[in-house]
């Protein structure tokens, strides 16, 4: 890890930033951050314009990163974009329910997931129990074993679009704007707030 860390922004930013702008897209890239001594493992979100839109730090990490030397984040930024509320969490962080819900709590109406391995359930729960779209991106060759996808999640849990091969994308259009119903509780991510046992809702 300490090896391969670096600034953020920094080189590689950089180098997706001009992806970014060649294509005129929003790149997640999952990088090993290095600020002063400190290491995380972040998320960084980049715009259409080539700069950094904002970071996320790892909050959630599994035993084998705290042993070589990641330090855990301690917050869950959101970020405004050209087309809607960008949240992100990065791969065990999907094994728990808090990351995505404290995403969803500062507004998200989508998480960007870069994963390793994951079960694909989890997935669908974090995108049904949130009612928000998961984009979720691995390189992990599992699709025959029911494993972590690259694809991309509703408000049901279900998959929209699913990158099946190597170098392959997976594309679909969504209305952000539409009310997310759910049959006995009408708009459920309106409620979400409201409804949440008193203890959770600072």
């Amino acid at each position: 890890m300490d090896e391969c860390a670096e600034p953020v922004p920094g080189p590689s930013t950089e180098y997706f930033g001009k992806l970014a702008q060649q294509h005129n897209l929003y790149i997640v890239a999952g990088l090993i951050e290095r600020d002063g001594k400190t290491l995380y493992n972040t998320a960084a979100l980049i715009g259409p314009d080539g700069k950094l839109v904002g970071k996320y730090r790892k909050v959630t990490l599994p035993r084998n990163e705290i042993e070589a030397g990641i330090t855990p984040g301690h917050d869950y930024p959101v970020f405004d974009t050209r087309f809607g509320k960008v949240g992100m969490m990065i791969c065990y962080d999907g094994f728990f329910p808090e990351v995505a819900r404290a995403l969803a709590v500062q507004g998200a109406e989508v998480i960007a997931w870069p994963v390793w391995g994951c079960n694909p359930l989890l997935a669908k729960a974090r995108a049904c129990e949130n009612h928000v779209y998961v984009v979720s991106s691995t390189y992990t060759d599992a699709t025959e074993r029911d494993w972590m996808i690259s694809g991309i999640f509703d408000h049901y849990g279900d998959v929209l679009a699913e990158a099946k091969e190597w170098g392959t994308l997976a594309i679909t259009e969504v209305e952000l704007s539409a009310p997310t119903h759910w049959h006995s509780l009408g708009d459920f991510k309106a409620q979400m707030q409201s409804h949440r046992p008193p203890s959770l809702k600072e």
